[in-house]
C-alpha cells in the first residue's frame, strides 16, 4: 500500500477500533463502579469521577470551538445525569443552533473534542513519554531497543498519573452521536464543492497542494490514536480483571444488555 495512503487508512481503522473500545470501557467501567459502590447512584458518581479529565476536556473543546466560530453558548456542565433510556450523560455544552449555524460550523464544533484530545495526547506523548524514541525502536524491529525504550517510558516520573490522564482523555475525546449529527450534511457539502471544483478543472491543482500537509496531519493523528489504543488495551485488562475479582469476592456479577421494558 502506498505510503501516502497508509496514514488515511490507519486513521479510519483506528477510529473504528477506538469507538468499539470506548463502548466496552464505558459499559464495564460503569459495571465495575456498581460492584464497588453497591448502589447505582453512587456508581454513577464514581464512574464520572474516573473519566472527569476527559469529560472536562471534551466539553471545554465544544465551548472553545463554538466561541471561536462566533456561536453563542449557554450552559456548561460536567455533572453526570441519568437519561430516560438508562444511559449516563457525563456532561454537556449548550450552544444556539440558529439558521446561520450551518453544517460546517456545527461539524467543527462536534469534532472539536477529537481535535483537542489528539493534540493533548501528542503533547503528553512527546513531552512526557518521549514517544519519538519508542517509535524509532519499534520501527527498527530490534527487540533490545524496543525493551529499552519501553523501560524508559515506564521510568517516566509520575508514570501512572500520566497513563491515567491518557486513558481519561482517550475515552472522552470521541464525538458522541449528537456531536456527529451534522456530519452527513457536512460531507454532502464537501462532495458538492468537489464536484464544482472538478467541473472547473481545479481538482488536481488543489489535491497536489493539499496532499503533503494532509499526510503529515494524518500521520500525527494516527500516532495519537495508536497511543490511545495501546493505553486502552492496558486499562481494559485492568477493568476486566478487577470486575472478575470483585464479582467472585461478592458472589455477584453485572449483567450487560439493553434496558428491560
Amino acid at each position: 500500500m502506498s505510503s501516502v495512503i497508509m496514514p488515511f487508512v490507519w486513521v479510519a481503522f483506528a477510529l473504528v477500533i477506538l469507538l468499539i473500545m470506548q463502548r466496552w470501557i464505558h459499559t464495564h467501567l460503569h459495571g465495575l463502579s456498581l460492584l464497588l459502590m453497591g448502589k447505582p447512584e453512587r456508581a454513577v458518581i464514581l464512574y464520572a469521577i474516573i473519566l472527569l479529565p476527559g469529560v472536562f476536556l471534551h466539553e471545554l473543546s465544544h465551548w472553545l470551538a463554538a466561541t471561536f466560530l462566533g456561536v453563542r453558548t449557554g450552559g456548561f456542565s460536567i455533572i453526570p445525569k441519568m437519561q430516560p433510556d438508562g444511559t449516563v450523560q457525563l456532561g454537556y455544552v449548550e450552544y444556539f443552533k440558529g439558521r446561520t449555524l450551518g453544517p460546517i460550523r456545527e461539524s467543527l464544533i462536534g469534532g472539536a473534542p477529537l481535535i483537542l484530545g489528539t493534540a493533548v495526547i501528542l503533547l503528553i506523548g512527546f513531552r512526557v513519554f518521549s514517544v519519538t524514541e519508542l517509535t524509532a525502536a519499534f520501527q527498527s524491529g530490534q527487540l533490545d531497543l524496543l525493551v529499552a525504550a519501553l523501560k524508559q517510558v515506564y521510568l517516566t516520573p509520575d508514570f501512572l498519573l500520566w497513563l491515567y490522564l491518557l486513558f481519561a482523555i482517550a475515552n472522552g475525546m470521541m464525538p458522541s452521536r449528537s456531536d456527529r449529527r451534522a456530519w452527513p450534511a457536512f460531507l454532502f457539502t464537501m462532495v458538492a464543492v468537489g464536484i464544482v471544483l472538478s467541473i472547473l478543472g481545479w481538482t488536481g491543482l488543489i489535491l497536489d497542494s493539499l496532499i503533503e500537509p494532509a499526510t503529515i496531519v494524518f500521520s500525527y493523528l494516527g500516532l495519537a490514536l495508536s497511543m490511545a489504543i495501546g493505553v486502552n488495551f492496558f486499562f481494559m485488562a485492568v477493568i476486566a480483571g478487577l470486575e472478575a475479582l470483585l464479582g467472585r469476592a461478592k458472589g455477584v456479577s453485572v449483567v450487560y444488555g439493553p434496558p428491560s421494558s
